[in-house]
């Protein structure tokens, strides 16, 4: 079973961090603590850490959008893992 990914709470003073880039493909292979992706929070530009292993099956938050703290923004699972259709926060940017 897929399980989610959600933004962690980066920023000092705002809740809301931009993603800059992701590492990891959807189809690629991630391990528990691997460099996933690439945030700007209200202060600087910090890597996220991948909190589980598997294969990255769908990235909700594409590069370029402003994601408010503890969304969704990608899945993880095995692959043929079905990705839940959730009713998602819209990006705030």
């Amino acid at each position: 079973m897929a399980e989610a990914i959600v933004m962690p709470a980066l920023g000092e003073t705002s809740d809301e961090l931009h993603i800059i880039e992701w590492l990891v493909d959807e189809g690629g292979q991630v391990e528990l603590g691997q460099p996933l992706l690439v945030v700007e929070t209200d202060k600087a530009e910090m890597e996220v850490e991948s909190v589980l292993e598997g294969t990255l099956l769908r990235i909700v938050r594409a590069a370029g959008e402003t994601v408010s703290a503890l969304s969704v923004i990608a899945y993880v699972g095995a692959p043929g893992d079905e990705v839940p259709v959730a009713a998602e926060t819209p990006a705030l940017g």
